[in-house]
């Protein structure tokens, strides 16, 4: 067996495609934001008012609804997201997932509180492949206490197919301290 490597792969021109990614500023949007609890904030984005995260950017999400609560991220399964296997790679899935279950959590918080994600479990039933299509993934909040926060999430495709299932646990903190902490 011949090993090619990676240098020529990368030499090469044929079948070589490229992406431009643009995206907004995200302190700006940061800023723009910062009077609004968690639930107008994804409103706002997901209305075209304020620019999304880069990473949505990047991987080609978006924001389809949201509730308090509850929130709707999409995804359309592309050869970009694919691994070695010609299947989407599941960091993608798992990013879909902790997207969709930690605004959940924010749409539930007041200005100037956010959350970050402690614990993240996914499980994989089913295959997505660039054929499958758009993807949904659903975030609920299960419970919100005043530092904890668990959720709930399925992926699944525009027919009801399950493609995943996750949960996670969110740490919610308030606005930085004005004073020393004692």
């Amino acid at each position: 067996m011949t090993t090619i490597p990676a240098s020529t792969l990368m030499a090469t021109s044929e079948g070589v495609r490229t992406r431009t990614v643009s995206w907004t500023d995200p302190a700006r949007a940061r800023f723009h934001l910062r009077d609004r609890d968690g639930y107008e904030q994804l409103r706002a984005i997901a209305r075209g008012v304020a620019a999304p995260p880069p990473v949505a950017a990047l991987l080609g999400m978006s924001i389809d609804r949201v509730e308090r609560g509850r929130v709707v991220f999409s995804i359309v399964a592309d050869e970009m997201h694919e691994n070695p296997m010609g299947t989407m790679h599941g960091g993608v899935i798992a990013t879909l997932v902790d997207s969709a279950m930690g605004c959940a959590v924010a749409s539930r918080l007041p200005a100037g509180t956010s959350y970050t994600t402690l614990e993240l479990k996914t499980n994989y039933v089913r295959a997505v492949v660039q054929t499958t299509g758009a993807l949904y993934a659903e975030g609920r909040v299960v419970h919100l206490g005043r530092r904890i926060a668990t959720t709930e999430a399925t992926v699944k495709d525009e027919h009801g197919t399950l493609y995943a299932h996750a949960s996670s646990t969110c740490l919610i903190s308030g606005p930085p301290s004005k004073g020393p902490v004692s």
